[in-house]
């Protein structure tokens, strides 16, 4: 559920607020925006949130996360956009009885507080249904006080290309690398692991590295996804996207054990549908996959609500 102020007070500050209800916890964010601080030209962002996962039976961990976050985004140079910002945060992190013994000593509660940036040089034609144009962007968080001293960078490349007037092929690109500065073990909450958006035809998360039942995600990830509208199969729906796509990922990298690591090159292939609704997109896949590890859990069929790529 959103609710969304775009003139708080006659002051064009906007105030968002979202509750999302998972199968497996949820999520309130509280954002307010002032696009013009002070007439600055650069945007004010603050934000407190709350989100809680329970995750035992899949990754072997339960975690409680609370706090608050002070950013700015403004226009650099020209299409270059910056976006620093400061967070505090306090998580509760609970593991499963059968996790094992070094999952069991990061079970406790953790404050941390870090800064964070990123990048992005933005040439699409347009931010909605993009049809042209390319768009990359870096993050890096640096820890200020951790316990782990989690050290994170990560690039997002999207490329889009006019093959006629109706299609449109499309490139995706996401790399991350996640490793403490002071040589510690990153927590099993905060590791690197795959979407099912990233990477179709494979359960959210359950790709690579696995101790004892658990997937606990690895210090790096990768994925790339191609495809391809055609729209000419379902010309009268304008609303709707028609894709084929072949995505290819991989999770890797174990600080605490390398005998862990699951090293292997994933890919699927497939037709999605992406439903642009007055709610949000409504996406649809249906994907078979190609090379897998014989620990991945495989999905054939995926529904999803929200953003898509």
């Amino acid at each position: 559920m959103i609710d969304e102020e775009k003139n708080y007070l006659g002051k064009g500050i906007k105030i968002n607020s979202s509750f999302t209800l998972r199968n497996d916890g949820l999520d309130l964010i509280v954002e307010r925006t002032d696009p013009n601080f002070k007439n600055s030209e650069k945007s004010l962002i603050t934000s407190i949130q709350n989100s809680t996962k329970n995750l035992l039976s899949k990754f072997g961990y339960k975690n409680q996360k609370t706090g608050f976050t002070v950013g700015t985004f403004y226009e650099h140079f020209e299409d270059i956009y910056f976006s620093p910002k400061f967070s505090v945060f306090h998580e509760e992190l609970e593991t499963s009885s059968t996790a094992s013994t070094i999952q069991k000593k990061q079970e406790g509660d953790y404050f941390e507080s870090d800064v964070s940036y990123s990048f992005t040089l933005n040439k699409l034609n347009q931010n909605f249904q993009p049809s042209n144009g390319y768009k990359a962007s870096f993050y890096q968080t640096i820890p200020l006080v951790s316990d782990d001293n989690a050290f994170t960078n990560s690039i997002q490349f999207a490329n889009y290309y006019s093959i006629t007037d109706e299609m449109i092929f499309s490139l995706n690109f996401y790399t991350k690398a996640i490793n403490s500065l002071t040589g510690e073990d990153i927590r099993i909450s905060k590791r690197a692991y795959l979407s099912s958006k990233r990477l179709r035809g494979f359960e959210s998360g359950k790709v690579g590295p696995k101790d004892g039942t658990d997937f606990i995600g690895g210090n790096y990830a990768t994925s790339l996804n191609l495809s391809t509208t055609l729209p000419e199969l379902l010309r009268d729906l304008q609303n709707l996207d028609f894709k084929l796509f072949y995505d290819v990922g991989n999770v890797w990298g174990v600080d605490y054990n390398s005998s862990l690591d699951n090293s292997k090159i994933r890919s699927s292939t497939g037709i999605s549908i992406d439903w642009y609704t007055p709610i949000g997109p409504l996406s649809f896949s249906i994907a078979q996959p190609i090379t897998k590890a014989d620990s991945d859990v495989t999905e054939k069929f995926r529904f999803d609500i929200g953003t898509t790529f």
